[in-house]
This record gives C-alpha cells, structure tokens and sequence, in this order.
C-alpha cells in the first residue's frame, strides 16, 4: 500500500472518529474539506483549495487540533503533528518547501552579514581607539615633527585594521570608506592639517604595503 493511500486512510478514519464523537459540525466539514496530502517526519500535511483557506481556522484551534491529534495518535501509534497549507498537492507542498527553505537561507545570510558587519565596525572603533590613544596629549606638544612622529605611528596601524576589517566583511566597501575616512578626519584634526594631506600620506603607505 502506498504512502498516499496510507494517509488517504488515516484521514478517513480520524474523520470517522471525529464524527463518532462530540458533535462540532464546523470542525466535521472542516476535516472533510481537506486533502491529505503527505506525512513529513511527525507532521501530517493537509492541504486545502486557496478558495476554502478559511476552513484551517477550525482545524487549527487548540481544542480541535488536540483533538485531531489524540484521535491521529490512537491511529497511527504516534503523535503526528497538523500543517495545513495552501493547495492540496504534493506539488504544492514541494513548493512551499522551497520557498520556505530560500527565505530560511536568505534569513541566515543576512543574520551573517550583519554579524560579520558588526565585527568589522568594532575592528574599526579599535583601531580608532588606538589612534587617539597615540594622539593622546599631541595638542600640547604642538611641534610639527612631534606631529608627524606620531602620524607615522598612526600609518601602520591604520593599514592593519582596514585590512582586518575588510577581510571580516568584504562586501561592505560603503562601510569601510566610511570608517577610513573618519579616522583620517580625526587624525588631520588633531596634526592640524587638511584631510586630504593625510588621505594622501595614508595612501601612499598603503600602496608600498601592497607592492610588498
């Protein structure tokens, strides 16, 4: 006997217990105007026409679906979970599934992308906290080459926590231009230059880095 025919069965007879039993005529035509369609590992699919989507209400209370279940449970010699979907097809069940599974994934990768986002803003904020911390009482040593002693402090580690950064989250280049160009507006605040000069310095180190 098919698996098709077993759960054609199976509903049958829990229609024919739910019948034998307290008389609830909503849930009754409810159960008869569903399709079994399958059981997937503990939960009986049952389907219903887009038209008739009203009727999952009945089956879906608390009180009928223990009910459904006792009565399913008594049948099958396990307790078998109720889903009642949208179509009455292994088609359509099969979609569902589908789509389902792609929301899931795209759930996931977005829950990643911003975990990964996440690390790579703290990998900034680090790296700008190690910034002031070298420029910690600059201002009152305001000779241009104390200045530009720590700017050379500063280079190097800059580089590195792009570099972190970018390898945490690769796809957030808005980001990371964003973080790089705070912290060099934040380091031409404190040596008392344009940002750009700074931007450039920092670009030169970064291109001798690369070629190395």
């Amino acid at each position: 006997m098919t698996e098709e025919l077993d759960v054609q069965q199976l509903w049958q007879q829990a229609q024919d217990m739910l019948r034998a039993g307290e008389i609830n005529r909503a849930l009754w035509d409810a159960a008869a105007a569903v399709q079994p369609i399958t059981i997937d590992a503990d939960t009986l699919i049952l389907g219903l026409p887009s038209g008739q989507m009203q009727h999952a209400s009945y089956l879906e209370t608390a009180a009928n679906k223990t009910r459904l279940q006792q009565i399913l449970e008594s049948l099958a010699g396990r307790r078998l979970d109720l889903r009642v979907i949208s179509g009455t097809t292994q088609e359509a069940w099969q979609r569902l599934q589908q789509r389902e599974q792609a929301v899931a994934e795209t759930t996931v990768s977005a829950a990643r992308t911003r975990a990964a986002g996440q690390t790579a803003i703290n990998i900034w904020r680090e790296g700008g906290q190690q910034i002031n911390q070298i420029f910690t009482g600059a201002r009152a040593r305001a000779r241009s080459i104390d200045l530009a002693q720590l700017l050379t402090q500063a280079l190097p580690l800059i580089w590195e926590t792009e570099q972190k950064a970018r390898q945490q989250d690769p796809e957030a280049q808005d980001l990371h231009s964003r973080q790089l160009d705070r912290i060099l507006d934040r380091i031409a605040t404190y040596c008392n230059v344009p940002g750009p000069v700074v931007a450039l310095e920092y670009l030169r180190y970064r291109s001798a880095q690369d070629k190395t």
